[in-house]
């Protein structure tokens, strides 16, 4: 006969919730949850030791907001006995509703069927909350409940609070969506809530600084937090106490020692306490630091068991233990198994390095103290490395190292070289030269093949070093040299090519430096060298850019973007998503430029090209001053400035004083204007003549000189202001450095247009647009001539235009082009006469072409540049309107007569 147990002789006290805390952890969020849960079958809290599942559910249950009927049961490990556990069940339905009738037998399969057909007799709703659910071990105990829940009516409603995940069948209420879980992140505390806790625990009101350290050291555990506060407010000073507290926090390391740790079997105590030696945890990484084979199913338990620990990706293969538990692990590890240290960390090194993961073996490499393993392992991740531009990452692990351990690897010592030269921090490449000459010159132990190999990396380091640092002279250099067949250093090949090609860029000899570009390309094919490959890329970009080449620098920008988007975020994808942000910039799709620019800013600490960091910035604040917002664009500009200081970048230095002076004219601050003018010495420079005559072009001058004319623009000054735009575009056209002589003519259109002279402002106009026939004005000519869009509408309403914008032109810079809502119609006008005569280098020049000559061809027989010719050339169509050969020579014969 089954056995009825009298209510007599149940606790009362695990029929009710335990008596709160007297200062309750605010959680109204997860009380939501609950609310809303129990209009399903089951909601189920599980959350590590201390993060409050009981006070929440007492909390929950004290304030319950729904109209049900509310059962609860404490369990404790003396219910894992079957007749016992639905005694207590029955108990506390029977406490909730009276007229419950069931009873309870030892037999649990008897004892659902009956709790069950009480269930559905009982016709209300029901909410039971079972805390404490893992102390129930037994499986077969642990399945009648399952049985249970999966049987129930739809009007009782289960609340089950664990440490663990219980063995439920937790997928199939999920579908049927009869399932809200919460977890400890749903219980950890926010900034708010510590805030408020810290008033109540402590009467104090905590810091944000205090709030931030508070959570990041705990991630808003509750018993964290909550020890800490108590520990801190027994002091006078709180913030101070709690900074002492979260450094060595006793009261949470003995809370967890004791808690969690010794309850736990031999063998998870052990795993437990071995594998802390990692930061993060996968299973073939304990594995190899065990040496056994269920490293991943003991994760997977811990993880079940709620014991701090945290899956870090949806497949389950990484793990982390929470930082607390992690330094109780540690101190536990050092205890004792001290002598067993080096080893993990050798062991967790080899398997690190093995997965391709540098940074985490080298980590514990250098921890291991296996000196000879550092070496060798700092050299194999070097190579990688440099072919991927990861630059710092060389420099930060060779900082580890003494400078005897550098300069006796000849790998290390010649990659450390080289990252630092290419790094620009010439100065401590200087020394670091120095000392590897030195050592090669008086050791004895250096092979007579390899102080000859070693003697040739350093004198091409000594050529890297001088061409980067412009201490290289202007004259004299052999740009057109290879480093030699000889060279077996691939990397080091292609960056001599590749740093003569940025040298002949610098020095504006564009062909030069196409020829040095497609040379370093070709020694680095086939060898996986995509950082300086996308280097090349990029100044081959610039010189396409520079020379008026619009659309063949933006072709070259996507194609070296699609294909560094095939990796990871480094600084070969940087590189690539600067230069096509800056070809999207010009294209004035200005949403997408800001886009990249914003997913790039995170990853120039690391940038090993400065002119990536550098334009990033420039662009990124220009974007900014568009929109209006200045203030943002002036801490850009500020920050930029204050990092190229320190880096002695005069060159982007420059940028940034233009940048400046044309926010503050947009601005309309003249004050702050005269600030940056006297800041960069503009005046001091003009009294000293710096731009009172052509000059070889040189970017540094020719920017301060454009910031210069603007200031004098300002001022009233437009005589002084064109004569050192005119100075400036003549050392622009001399070299062919057509995209700047177009942006100088442009000013020099807004500087007449400001004196009042508008027919000298279109004149300049279109000589400008005539360089830039193809594809028109950029988007940074505009950005860079405030006033522009003024003169160029004013031209196209007056029919002053001498060229006929493309309907696809006129649409994407619509918003620079239209007064108003719509382009004006005279931008689509048939182009008038041709802008001015021919000059005699044009004729020259189309003469030759009227004899069937090639552009290589009439390069050599007037004894000009190949890209000068080219460049002559574009002039020549542009003034007579045509788009091909056979059409300027037609037109050429027909207005000879009429000295064209």
């Amino acid at each position: 006969m089954p056995s009825l147990r009298s209510a007599l002789d149940l606790l009362p006290t695990k029929l009710s919730p335990p008596r709160a805390a007297s200062v309750l952890v605010p959680c109204g969020a997860a009380l939501r949850r609950i609310d809303h849960g129990v209009s399903g079958k089951l909601v189920l809290v599980t959350a590590p030791l201390g993060s409050g599942k009981t006070t929440l559910l007492t909390q929950w249950y004290r304030e319950a907001r729904v109209p049900h009927l509310l059962a609860w049961l404490s369990l404790d490990e003396q219910d894992n006995a079957p007749e016992r556990f639905f005694a207590y069940l029955v108990g506390a339905i029977r406490r909730a509703a009276p007229d419950f009738d069931a009873y309870s037998t030892s037999q649990p399969e008897h004892a659902t069927a009956v709790i069950l057909q009480s269930l559905w007799s009982l016709g209300r709703e029901l909410v039971v909350v079972l805390d404490d659910f893992h102390v129930l071990r037994e499986r077969p105990l642990v399945r009648a409940f399952s049985y249970l829940l999966d049987h129930s009516p739809p009007h009782v409603h289960w609340v089950v609070s664990s440490r663990n995940i219980p063995e439920l069948d937790l997928a199939k209420l999920k579908l049927a969506e009869q399932l809200v879980t919460l977890d400890g992140r749903d219980l950890n505390l926010d900034g708010e809530a510590i805030r408020e806790l810290g008033l109540r625990l402590c009467g104090a009101v905590l810091t944000p600084e205090d709030i931030d350290s508070l959570r990041t050291r705990t991630e808003g555990w509750v018993a964290g937090v909550k020890l800490a506060l108590l520990s801190a407010g027994e002091h006078a000073s709180v913030s101070d106490a709690l900074r002492k507290a979260m450094g060595s926090n006793h009261d949470v390391a003995r809370y967890l020692a004791d808690a969690v740790l010794r309850e736990q079997p031999e063998e998870v105590r052990e795993f437990l306490v071995l594998s802390s030696v990692v930061e993060q945890l996968h299973g073939a990484l304990c594995n190899a630091l065990l040496g056994t084979t269920r490293g991943h199913a003991l994760l997977g338990q811990l993880e079940r068991s709620q014991l701090f620990i945290q899956a870090l990706d949806t497949e389950r293969q990484w793990y982390r233990y929470h930082p607390l538990f992690l330094d109780v692990l540690r101190a536990q590890l050092a205890c004792d198994y001290a002598d067993r240290i080096p080893r993990l960390h050798r062991a967790a090194s080899a398997w690190f390095a093995e997965n391709q993961m540098p940074d985490e073996a080298l980590t514990h490499a250098f921890a291991s103290g296996d000196r000879d393993w550092c070496l060798a392992l700092t050299a194999r991740c070097m190579e990688a490395w440099m072919r991927e531009g990861e630059l710092a990452s060389v420099l930060h692990w060779t900082a580890k190292l003494t400078a005897q351990e550098v300069i006796r690897s000849p790998a290390i010592c010649v990659g450390h070289i080289a990252c630092l030269i290419l790094s620009r921090r010439f100065a401590h490449a200087t020394a670091a030269l120095r000392d590897a000459q030195h050592h090669l010159d008086t050791a004895d132990e250096v092979s007579v093949p390899e102080r000859e190999r070693l003697t040739k990396r350093l004198a091409h380091l000594t050529l890297l070093h001088a061409v980067l640092s412009d201490s290289a002279p202007d004259t004299g250099m052999d740009l057109d040299a290879s480093p030699g067949s000889e060279e077996s250093d691939v990397f080091m090949a292609g960056a001599v090519l590749a740093a003569k090609a940025y040298r002949a860029l610098r020095l504006n000899r564009f062909d030069a430096m196409r020829r040095l570009a497609l040379s370093a390309r070709e020694t680095l094919q086939g060898h996986n060298n995509p950082f300086l490959v996308g280097y090349t890329d990029v100044l081959v970009a610039l010189a396409d850019r520079a020379q008026g080449n619009m659309k063949d620098a933006a072709a070259r920008c996507e194609e070296a973007f699609e294909r560094a988007s095939r990796g990871p975020r480094n600084p070969v994808w940087a590189n690539a998503a600067t230069a096509l942000a800056n070809a999207r910039y010009e294209q004035n799709r200005l949403d997408e430029a800001e886009a990249l620019c914003v997913e790039v800013l995170p990853l120039l600490p690391q940038a090993s090209v400065f002119e990536t960091f550098a334009l990033a910035y420039l662009m990124l604040a220009r974007i900014k001053t568009v929109r209006g917002k200045y203030a943002e664009a002036y801490r850009l500009l500020d920050y930029l400035h204050g990092v190229l200081e320190c880096g002695h970048q005069t060159r982007f230095l420059a940028h940034v004083c233009g940048e400046k002076i044309r926010l503050y004219l947009v601005e309309q601050a003249p004050a702050r204007m005269r600030v940056v003018a006297q800041e960069f010495g503009l005046g001091e420079r003009m009294r000293r003549g710096e731009w009172s005559e052509k000059r070889f072009y040189d970017e540094t001058w020719e920017r301060l000189g454009l910031a210069q004319a603007w200031v004098m623009m300002v001022r009233g000054r437009h005589d002084k202001a064109h004569a050192i735009l005119e100075v400036l575009r003549a050392s622009a056209h001399e070299v062919g450095y057509v995209s700047r002589e177009t942006a100088l003519l442009a000013t020099i259109a807004v500087c007449h247009w400001r004196a009042g002279d508008a027919m000298a402002a279109f004149a300049a106009l279109n000589r400008g647009f005539a360089l830039a026939q193809r594809f028109g004005f950029g988007r940074s000519v505009f950005d860079e001539t405030p006033g522009l869009q003024e003169v160029v509408i004013a031209a196209a309403r007056q029919r002053k235009l001498s060229y006929a914008f493309p309907d696809r032109y006129a649409r994407r810079y619509q918003d620079l082009l239209s007064a108003g809502a719509r382009v004006p119609r005279e931008f689509a006008a048939p182009p008038s006469a041709p802008l001015e005569p021919l000059t005699e280098r044009e004729l020259q020049m189309l003469k030759l072409l009227a004899q069937g000559l090639s552009n290589q061809e009439i390069s050599e027989r007037s004894n000009v540049a190949l890209s000068t010719t080219k460049w002559h050339l574009r002039n020549v169509f542009a003034k007579l309107d045509v788009t091909t050969r056979t059409a300027a020579i037609v037109k050429a014969q027909e207005r000879l007569q009429r000295n064209l």
